[in-house]
């Protein structure tokens, strides 16, 4: 069983799928005897049966692959940092780019204005360097650099620099809305609904509204247990509850 991480430690995907048996055509974390003895008789049912054993296995082999999966998303609140980040840096381009263009050598370079120095603008003087018969297989991006005013460029790039950060903060405080359920949390759910499926499989006895009889959740809390330290009670419950409301609503729709 992985053990449970410090406070501020990451988990990598390699520590997920340590252990994991991947030789199958779906992965399968394989229990000990003494954890498969705890778990079939909080099931109650005997050790013997290994078809239930291996359903569990490969149950928290998935879950361990769903969780490594899911490490490389970005979570929404990373993305509103982000974003107020670029804001802040926006901000800061658009500040320094505006005193930078009231120095005249750099006001120059930015616009391609003719200078103190030099007759020509080097935009100018592209199509003497490609030649008459060369000019027309520049770039078009530089084609069109060429025919367009640099004062107007300047302006039409400050521009945007100044609106640029606030486009962002709307995106940081509105655009990006915490999920009520994230990756981690819909593997718990999905973890526990196929540990319940088990169980009415083998006993047939399934999560109900009193299921704080302790039965259903000392084995579900056991194997969450097995699959991820981690999980909390509470995340087991709020699981636990989802199910029973997906099961009724499947029976009425029956119904």
């Amino acid at each position: 069983m992985p053990k449970r991480r410090l406070p501020g430690e990451q988990k990598r995907p390699a520590d997920l799928l340590a252990g994991l048996d991947q030789s199958r055509p779906f992965p399968r974390l394989p229990l000990t005897d003494e954890q498969w003895k705890e778990a079939a008789k909080l099931l109650g049912i005997p050790e013997t049966a290994e078809e239930a054993r291996l359903d569990i296995e490969t149950t928290i082999g998935i879950f361990r692959q769903f969780q490594a999966g899911d490490l490389g998303q970005v979570p929404s609140a990373k993305i509103r940092e982000e974003l107020g980040a670029l804001a802040d840096a926006a901000s800061d381009l658009h500040d320094r780019l505006s005193k930078l263009a009231k120095v005249r050598d750099a006001y120059t370079a930015l616009t391609g204005a003719p200078s103190l120095h030099s007759p020509y603008s080097p935009l100018d003087r592209l199509p003497d360097f490609a030649g008459p018969h060369q000019s027309e297989h520049l770039p078009s991006s530089v084609q069109s650099m060429m025919g367009l005013d640099g004062q107007r460029r300047l302006s039409q790039a400050l521009d945007v620099l100044l609106r640029l950060p606030k486009w962002l903060l709307v995106a940081k405080y509105r655009g990006v809305e915490a999920k009520r359920r994230g990756p981690r949390a819909q593997n718990v759910y999905w973890l526990v609904g196929n540990l319940d499926g088990i169980r009415e499989r083998f006993t047939g006895k399934k999560i109900t509204r009193s299921y704080k009889d302790g039965a259903s959740k000392k084995y579900i809390t056991y194997v969450c247990r097995i699959a991820d330290p981690d999980i909390g009670d509470g995340t087991i419950e709020q699981a636990m509850k989802d199910r029973i409301k997906r099961r009724d609503r499947i029976r009425r729709s029956v119904d």
